[in-house]
């Protein structure tokens, strides 16, 4: 299969998955919640959230703003770089995202734990997104991280 071909499949599918959750109108809502020195990271795993997945509502946070914004919108996924301190047990999925890459980066949904000892690539963050509106949608809002 060509190049052009893979591409043009792939941005069908895309779009057609878009107009679909449009349709039912559903959106995940995630907050992405890194230390200062990282404030470049989550503003741009954000802007990448929010136009590669145009349903989702990822917003930036700061760490001393986490519990606040959490009560605020009720985030179904939370990407920061630390774990759940603040409502253990109390979220849909928690990505625990290293910065440091000596250290593994810890993932759950819906209680379902895994980790990933190399750096996330986007696409993988993406893949989780998708993975927790896919079960948030199957499984409703069942915690457990």
């Amino acid at each position: 299969m060509s190049a052009w071909r893979c591409t043009r499949c792939y941005i069908v599918a895309s779009a057609a998955r878009i107009v679909w959750r449009q349709r039912r109108g559903s959106a995940i809502r995630v907050l992405i919640a890194l230390e200062e020195d990282y404030r470049a990271y989550r503003g741009v795993i954000a802007a990448a959230i929010r136009v590669l997945r145009p349903h989702a509502k990822a917003e930036p946070v700061e760490l001393d703003a986490l519990a606040e914004e959490m009560e605020r919108c009720v985030p179904q996924l939370v990407i920061c770089s630390r774990p759940n301190r603040l409502n253990p047990g109390g979220m849909l999925a928690w990505v625990e995202l290293s910065v440091d890459h000596s250290r593994p980066t810890k993932v759950c949904i819906g209680g379902h734990y895994r980790e990933y000892t190399r750096p996330l690539a986007l696409e993988t963050l993406l893949e989780i997104v998708d993975e927790v509106e896919e079960f948030a949608r199957t499984q409703g809002d069942r915690t457990g991280c």
